[in-house]
């Protein structure tokens, strides 16, 4: 009886397992993902600060009233 009930609990054994493999993969691809994310987001602002520190105020012209600009 017991060689009729092994190959239907089977898949029911490694479900567990398999789950937990996959979930692994999730997380690894979504964290790729947001370092990715992040690293676009530090080169924009890194671009954004270099080319706000090369303005240089005309003359006669008003002191900026607005704060440089911030991501994040």
């Amino acid at each position: 009886m017991n060689h009729l009930i092994d190959p239907m609990l089977r898949p029911l054994t490694r479900w567990a397992e398999e789950s937990q493999r996959q979930a692994c993969r999730n997380a690894m691809i979504a964290s790729t993902a947001l370092s990715a994310g992040r690293r676009e987001r530090d080169e924009v602002q890194d671009f954004i600060d270099a080319a706000l520190a090369r303005r240089r105020p005309r003359a006669g012209a008003a002191p900026p009233s607005v704060p440089a600009a911030r991501l994040g």
